[in-house]
């Protein structure tokens, strides 16, 4: 379980509630384009340090971060370049504009628990 990053008053979230959240903002990502061409209005355009640094560093930094001993698989989150190089894959962890093609979007929805990140073990 998870509390969001919400500190340590928030209720906790069960992994699969934060996965059904996570797939839910990712699908209302998607149609937004699709909405303001309905709608007239055009969409704030998503800003990496406003919407998503926030959640990465809650659930990935700790061991894709700045701390070279901590870090695992070879890979870095926290720098935009470093992100979208390849880990220990061999696959880039980031593809701007092609989550189908983006590791870490097969990695935040596999069923597979070697490969699902956060691990589980981690109760993020």
């Amino acid at each position: 379980m998870t509390t969001g990053g919400l500190g340590s008053n928030a209720v906790p979230m069960p992994l699969n509630q934060l996965r059904s959240a996570a797939l839910l903002v990712a699908l209302l990502l998607a149609t937004l384009p699709a909405r303001a061409a309905l709608f007239g209005s055009k969409p704030a355009p998503v800003d990496f340090n406003r919407d998503i640094r926030p959640i990465m560093s809650d659930t990935c930094f700790k061991c894709h971060g700045f701390d070279d001993q901590a870090r695992k698989g070879k890979l870095r989150l926290d720098v935009r370049e470093e992100a979208l190089k390849a880990g220990t894959s061999g696959k880039p962890a980031i593809v701007p504009g092609k989550p189908e093609k983006s590791a870490i979007i097969a990695r935040l929805f596999t069923k597979d628990p070697d490969d699902l990140m956060p691990p589980p073990s981690v109760h993020k």
